[in-house]
């Protein structure tokens, strides 16, 4: 938990530091970092719309801990996030992660993992929850070092590699639950 929240802080201190006239220069960013933050934007707030549904369910006292990390970290993302694209002129595209191919691709939850979840009870819905958002972590991994080979605005590589790094932890932390179920 203290990696997380060191990680936590990286991401608020990124946030808050430099000259929005100039770390959101057109110059400075490029197609694929406007593409990993219309796409984050979504899946962060799949993440929280998951975290909702766990904090309404009876999980174990860690799995509750974990949920709050998760909100903590990811809800100022989504803000930051927002704001880089208010910087460089761009819209919001909240669907732009749904218009893939696949549903489900980087871990998103479709509507039928919704329903399964929400019909999933006790240890059976705190399992099936740690699986999905791990699964779901994953994606946002795999998504951060798109942007961290492609992008080059100096805030999206910093935020992706908090993202990373606190998503890597969060999955260790899932896959430690998981066995103790």
């Amino acid at each position: 938990m203290k990696r997380t929240l060191a990680a936590f802080a990286l991401v608020l201190a990124i946030g808050c530091s430099g000259d929005p006239t100039t770390s959101g220069g057109s110059d400075l960013f490029n197609e694929a970092d406007v593409e990993f933050v219309q796409e984050m934007i979504p899946h962060h707030e799949d993440a929280i719309r998951m975290a909702d549904m766990a904090t309404s369910s009876a999980v174990s006292a860690a799995t509750a801990d974990l949920v709050s990390d998760i909100r903590a970290a990811q809800e100022p993302e989504i803000a930051q996030m927002r704001g880089l694209l208010s910087q460089w002129g761009v819209e919001e595209n909240p669907h732009a992660i749904h218009m893939m191919d696949d549903a489900s691709m980087h871990g998103m939850m479709t509507q039928d993992d919704y329903r399964a979840l929400e019909s999933a009870v006790g240890v059976a819905f705190e399992r099936m929850w740690l699986e999905m958002m791990i699964e779901h972590h994953e994606g946002a991994v795999q998504m951060s070092e798109v942007v961290l080979a492609d992008g080059k605005h100096p805030v999206v590589r910093e935020l992706a590699t908090a993202i990373a790094a606190v998503q890597r932890d969060e999955i260790s932390r899932m896959t430690a639950l998981l066995d103790k179920l």
